[in-house]
């Protein structure tokens, strides 16, 4: 049993990460609303990310690592049959794709749609608290849990469920919520301000 102590550190530490959460689903969601479409497409050059390309991934890491393992929800993704709203093809979050369709998904990708898919997922995100409360924060997921829940939802079968369960059992609890409520999309974002500072034109981050 949780005491009242770390109950109470616990929701110390997520609303902190709640803080953050809502802060880069806000600038992300500035960017795709502001930035001119022609320039969030553009990649600078051939080992550099577009602005968009680099906001679709953080967002679907977010609904992949937070939806079903935090969140006991299928991912928005695939509640919402965003895929086809987005005009996009692939079911992962761009991990190992190749250059090629990277170019691909930032020419043709629906910018409003995912504008509204990030809304989506940060509503789903945000749900979290009611769930981890109660949670160990130091300690990772056992295997145990990790196995259960990629049997139970039909978008992980047939993932690498031995490396889900290496890469969840690496970190505690806490981290993996403060890296994935924020902290990989706060990474992303440092990404944004270099891709934009090589882009021609007038820049969105003007320092």
């Amino acid at each position: 049993m949780r005491s009242d102590v770390d109950s109470e550190r616990n929701t110390m530490m997520l609303d902190l990460s709640l803080l953050g959460h809502a802060s880069v689903h806000g600038e992300m969601h500035a960017i795709l609303t502001r930035v001119a479409p022609a320039r969030l497409r553009v990649r600078p050059h051939a080992e550099m990310n577009s602005l968009v390309w680099s906001i679709w991934h953080a967002i679907r890491s977010e609904d992949a690592c937070i939806s079903r393992f935090v969140v006991p929800q299928v991912q928005v993704l695939t509640q919402g049959q965003w895929n086809a709203r987005l005009g996009v093809s692939f079911t992962g979050d761009g991990f190992g794709m190749s250059s090629d369709d990277v170019t691909i998904l930032s020419q043709t990708i629906d910018i409003a749609a995912l504008a509204a898919y990030g809304q989506a997922v940060a509503a789903q995100s945000a749900q979290c608290a009611q769930y981890v409360t109660a949670w160990d924060l130091t300690t990772p997921f056992t295997p145990a849990e990790v196995e259960s829940v990629c049997a139970t939802y039909a978008d992980l079968v047939g993932d690498d469920v031995a490396g889900t369960v290496a890469y969840m059992g690496s970190m505690s609890r806490g981290a993996y919520l403060i890296k994935h409520l924020y902290g990989h999309t706060q990474y992303h974002l440092g990404e944004m301000s270099a891709i934009d500072g090589q882009v021609p034109g007038e820049r969105y981050y003007s320092w």
